[in-house]
């Protein structure tokens, strides 16, 4: 072989070789690029789909009546939360059973979906209690804490398992507080300003003072509303979780005019218990009419 011969076959091959290397580096692209793609495909199908109950509600915002909290809302939470509001939305969730048409006592309603979970509450009570004995506890220790985590957590049989362990913020707020803006009030129960005074791994609680407030139509965030168009007041006075952390031997409550009171500890209100469903939970069925509550399964 000459000389001529033998520098040609080697440009060959050295060119094959080059050919083969950018091939393997075109073929690598294109298996990751594709693995990226499905990957997006899929987070992207799972932002659309009503693939939970949380993501169905989320989606139908704007038709359903939720209001975004974003930083935008002016004296909103700020917590990117979906939450109804009004008088009287269509946010009837039937729990605790499969019978039809829904018992009273297993409806409930949706305060919103807050860190990517659903939030209910009670439509009515489920107890006449002191929200404590000992003006020194703090909610983990009160009377309402250990009937809500045992009595009424067992009469959910096994529905219990679709409620979340939750962390809830049990500082309150001082009384000189109970008229400032929602979002102020927001802060000090559960916000960047909160003592957290908190307890984990349970499952029931009662609600925030700013939960009732953001129930308020959207004009009404500057302030504390009245309660006449806010559909968690339902004309009984209840407890709620927040204790006057000036005092500590009175908490807030819900008037049965929709205001906002406090009293002592020791004085007996209605109970109507909080939680969050597993992040898990979709919806089978229903239209959250109060006829038509909708109806969840994991």
């Amino acid at each position: 072989m000459n000389k001529k011969g033998f520098i040609s076959i080697s440009v060959v091959y050295s060119f094959f070789v080059v050919f083969l290397l950018l091939m393997l580096f075109i073929v690598n692209n294109l298996v990751s690029n594709r693995l990226l793609l499905n990957s997006m495909k899929a987070e992207i199908k799972e932002n659309i789909s009503d693939t939970t109950f949380a993501r169905y509600l989320i989606n139908h915002a704007e038709e359903l009546g939720l209001v975004h909290h974003n930083a935008d809302l002016v004296n909103g939470a700020g917590d990117n939360s979906y939450r109804y509001t009004g008088a009287n939305p269509n946010n009837y969730v039937c729990f605790g059973t499969i019978v039809t048409p829904c018992p009273s006592n297993n409806l409930y309603r949706i305060i919103g979906v807050i860190d990517g979970k659903v939030k209910l509450i009670s439509n009515s009570s489920v107890a006449t209690l002191a929200f404590d004995t000992d003006e020194t506890n703090y909610f983990i220790n009160t009377t309402i804490y250990n009937y809500l985590n045992t009595n009424y957590l067992n009469t959910l049989s096994t529905y219990a398992s679709l409620i979340a362990t939750t962390n809830f913020y049990t500082n309150g707020i001082t009384n000189s507080l109970a008229t400032d803006t929602l979002k102020n009030i927001y802060e000090n129960e559960l916000g960047n300003n909160q003592n957290k005074n908190i307890w984990v791994n349970n499952k029931i609680a009662l609600l925030y003072i700013s939960d009732y407030g953001y129930g308020t139509i959207q004009d009404n965030y500057g302030s504390t509303a009245t309660g006449t168009d806010n559909w968690l007041n339902n004309g009984t006075s209840y407890w709620t979780i927040s204790r006057d952390n000036s005092t500590h031997n009175t908490a807030f409550y819900i008037n049965n005019n929709g205001t906002l009171s406090s009293s002592t500890v020791e004085n007996t209100f209605q109970i109507r218990p909080v939680f969050y469903l597993n992040s898990t939970v979709h919806l089978a069925s229903g239209e959250g009419s109060q006829a038509s509550p909708y109806r969840i399964e994991e």
